[in-house]
């Protein structure tokens, strides 16, 4: 079960991921996705946190497969500057159980930004971006898959 966050954009989550009071989860559509973005970007707040992970069934191996790569990864805090969030960054793309490069630093932002707590329109800009991006992700996502 689902249990329900107080906060606007905790509430615009649980509204749009769950159904029968938080007992089923809904898993969005990429189309549904944009909308539910669209919602948090125009409820004017932020949060400590958001995490969006890509995935999708594969039928012939009946198991779900996360485009972990590909995450979207948001964490806002009461400070950091360019130097933390620089390093952040880094820190998320140079994993070594995976392939990703140092080279695509602006999708590394785009996928794994910072922002201050009381930040509105970082925020909301971050949230756009990843929308933007989601046209770029998703032939990549894709390949991967077949």
């Amino acid at each position: 079960m689902l249990n329900k966050q107080v906060g606007k954009i905790n509430e615009i989550v649980f509204h749009n991921t769950s159904y029968y009071n938080g007992k089923y989860r809904y898993f969005p559509t990429i189309t549904a996705l944009k909308g539910i973005l669209d919602e948090i970007i125009s409820a004017n707040s932020t949060t400590d946190y958001i995490r969006i992970t890509p995935f999708y069934i594969n039928e012939l191996l009946d198991m779900q497969i996360e485009f972990e790569e590909y995450m979207f990864f948001i964490e806002c805090r009461d400070w950091f500057d360019e130097k933390i969030q620089e390093e952040h960054i880094i820190d998320c793309l140079d994993v070594p159980d995976t392939s990703r490069t140092l080279n695509d630093f602006r999708l590394g932002s785009i996928l794994y930004p910072l922002c201050q707590k009381e930040d509105v329109e970082s925020f909301e800009i971050a949230l756009e971006q990843y929308k933007e991006s989601l046209s770029e992700l998703l032939p990549i996502i894709w390949k991967l898959q077949k």
